[in-house]
């Protein structure tokens, strides 16, 4: 399993802890129960070391996040790996989260009022035994932005809480985005099929290796500036014979990273397979770089968006 992940993982757990312990304290002095102040989340931040999932329901979109070797991945996703950032962002909007006041009872005309009905912002978080620890329904902001109104489950009240709680709409933006991402400058050579385009600096332009002759490839490396992902599965799931439709790019940088790219295209969808490796001489942060990444790609499969998808598989160049 990748150290850098793990030792995120790890950090990423210990601050959160530091919050549940605070959390659990300021509970414990509360002689009579007055709510404003009280964590949202207060039975996830004290079951940290227990996690097993965490639901979030978003305007009819639904993703699971569960942990696997100290990492959280994306159910729906082939069960890839959740962005880093986005948890870490999660468990922020955890242990910030706090109940500001009680407003009074959910009666059906005021969760109608307040955008707490079925298709509101709804997080559920349950430990290894698949316990629900937490369900929370998070409606509309109040006028001043300061406050969300809630539902907490096991309360029959509104509540107006405090914390950022904003969370991605569609299912992608929880994976690691972009899949690859290339400055034009960065590129010493490109390779589609047997032919190969290489400059020895990024002032000059582009020849077909083996000859003198120039050839323009802008296009292609345009497409690869930014390049997400709309859906992930792993090789157990892709049969790449059904997949008529095949091409392969090589892309090396001048720091020596080497880029396998195989685009397999059919009725207008596109799905892409990576493998990184290195040149023979290239620099150190290359290797560290691979030590830590290569586990992204091996074994998984990439949507790819429509119009980069297409320009990948239709690549070749001129001689």
């Amino acid at each position: 399993m990748n150290t850098k992940y793990l030792k995120q993982s790890f950090v990423l757990l210990l601050v959160s802890a530091i919050f549940a312990t605070t959390a659990v304290w300021y509970m414990s002095q509360q002689k009579k129960r007055t709510y404003g102040g009280e964590a949202v989340f207060a039975q996830t931040i004290q079951n940290l070391n227990n996690l097993g999932r965490l639901t979030i329901k978003n305007q009819g979109q639904e993703v699971n996040l569960q942990l696997e070797d100290n990492l959280w991945r994306i159910m729906e996703m082939g069960n890839y790996y959740a962005d880093y950032n986005q948890i870490n962002n999660l468990f922020k909007d955890f242990t910030e989260a706090k109940v500001y006041r009680r407003r009074g009872p959910a009666t059906p005309e005021d969760k109608k009022k307040f955008g707490l009905e079925e298709n509101a912002l709804r997080i559920i978080t349950r430990d290894k035994q698949e316990q629900i620890l937490n369900d929370i329904i998070i409606g509309q902001d109040t006028t001043n932005g300061l406050y969300h109104f809630a539902q907490i489950s096991s309360e029959q009240n509104i509540f107006l809480i405090s914390g950022k709680l904003k969370f991605p709409k569609q299912i992608y933006s929880w994976l690691k985005q972009p899949i690859l991402s290339f400055s034009p400058q960065e590129i010493s050579s490109l390779r589609i099929k047997d032919t190969t385009a290489a400059r020895k600096n990024p002032l000059l332009d582009f020849t077909i290796k083996g000859t003198t002759k120039t050839t323009n490839i802008k296009s292609y490396l345009g497409a690869l500036i930014y390049v997400p992902a709309y859906d992930v599965r792993r090789a157990a799931d892709f049969d790449e014979k059904d997949w008529p439709q095949q091409n392969h790019l090589q892309l090396t940088t001048f720091d020596g990273l080497v880029t396998d790219i195989s685009i397999f295209g059919n009725n207008n969808e596109y799905w892409a397979a990576l493998k990184i490796s290195a040149t023979r001489l290239p620099k150190a942060s290359t290797n560290d770089y691979i030590k830590d990444n290569a586990f992204l790609y091996d074994g998984w499969y990439f949507k790819l968006d429509k119009t980069i998808g297409e320009t990948l598989l239709n690549a070749f160049i001129v001689q």
